[in-house]
């Protein structure tokens, strides 16, 4: 019989923070059993928390006592989960790791550690393996694994079936990014009211990066172009809606490519996830929807069971023989975040490295 695993939640008063506290609430087997925090230590979760999602504080975690930041406080911990900010993430994660934690990290600090797995479980799972790399270079028996920023997500999850069965070569990508991307309390309102804010040249070049290394770990069923002959560009904004990434992307092809073809290896796409029964693991990563005005954020942001846990994509259109269009939608701070880190931490059980028994 399985056993339940406790898991410590850094951050856990966040706007991702939260969302690993209602998706484990109720989980099979992970518990959220340590709740951390940083100017509310000592004082009931439920007193403290912006509970800024959906449903209620779970009663039996409301009255959990918020804790340090402690690895000696937490010798009983499976899974540690770290939707820190970044900066601030990189070396409290590299102490628990040292220190035999399995770490689970949503923050950019470690994304590009060459031994440090950056993982979405549908689109490049067998990375896992990186984690024996990871202990060997470092020497240590835990280990930290990444999930991608949540824009980056939204267009690689939808990529990944075109680029594992196209001859893709190229992807202009836009992106309506929600305020909760930003964390709380956000950005001021007379920068974003009225307002499309530019994320800048720095974020559009991260967005990109992060995409690009999640395509190079794709299996494909065509040879080319490899990711570095593709041309991949991505301009990004913030616009005034709570929660869901909305994205639009142009892609074109090396030869004519039937946009329904196209909308088959989406509709039918999966992975281990699925293929594993997963409990955080929607049945279809990618709904994708045929109406002419989908998906819209407020709608659709919930899509998929769980909910938030699949890309709803639509308005797929033939823009030329070589062209097509398409529209994304994912749940930030679900799919994108906390959703994505459970998920992860499920396949990781699965494949061994954290321990079931």
């Amino acid at each position: 019989m399985r056993r339940t695993l406790k898991a410590a939640i850094l951050g856990a008063t966040g706007l991702v923070g939260i969302e690993y506290v209602r998706m484990l609430a109720d989980h099979p087997y992970i518990k959220p059993a340590y709740l951390a925090g940083k100017g509310s230590v000592g004082k009931p979760y439920g007193e403290i928390v912006r509970w800024q999602t959906t449903g209620n504080i779970p009663k039996d975690i409301a009255n959990q006592e918020v804790k340090p930041t402690d690895p000696k406080l937490m010798d009983d911990v499976d899974i540690l989960f770290s939707p820190l900010p970044q900066g601030a993430a990189g070396p409290v994660e590299e102490q628990f790791a040292k220190m035999g934690f399995n770490v689970i990290s949503n923050s950019p600090d470690h994304r590009f550690d060459r031994d440090v797995p950056m993982i979405i479980p549908e689109v490049n799972p067998h990375t896992v393996t990186l984690i024996d790399e990871q202990r060997k270079n470092r020497d240590w028996k835990g280990f930290i694994v990444t999930t991608p920023l949540c824009t980056a997500q939204g267009a690689a999850i939808p990529l990944t079936p075109i680029y594992k069965n196209f001859k893709m070569s190229g992807v202009m990508i836009t992106t309506m990014q929600s305020l909760s991307g930003a964390g709380y309390p956000g950005i001021a309102s007379l920068d974003i009211v009225d307002n499309a804010l530019p994320l800048g040249d720095g974020y559009d070049a991260k967005t990109v990066k992060e995409i690009t290394r999640i395509l190079s770990e794709v299996k494909r069923n065509v040879n080319e172009p490899e990711v570095n002959e593709i041309t991949l560009d991505a301009t990004t904004h913030r616009i005034a809606t709570i929660h869901g990434h909305y994205e639009v992307a142009y892609v074109t092809f090396k030869e004519d490519t039937d946009v329904r073809k196209v909308m088959d290896s989406m509709e039918t796409f999966k992975g281990e996830p699925q293929d594993l029964k997963l409990p955080t693991a929607p049945e279809k990563p990618i709904l994708v929807t045929t109406q002419d005005a989908r998906p819209q954020v407020f709608f659709d942001r919930w899509a998929g069971n769980p909910p938030g846990m699949s890309i709803v994509v639509g308005r797929l259109k033939q823009v030329n023989s070589r062209t097509i269009r398409f529209v994304s939608l994912i749940h930030n701070t679900v799919r994108g975040a906390a959703g994505g880190g459970v998920l992860t931490a499920e396949l990781l059980v699965e494949k061994g490295y954290i321990d079931k028994r």
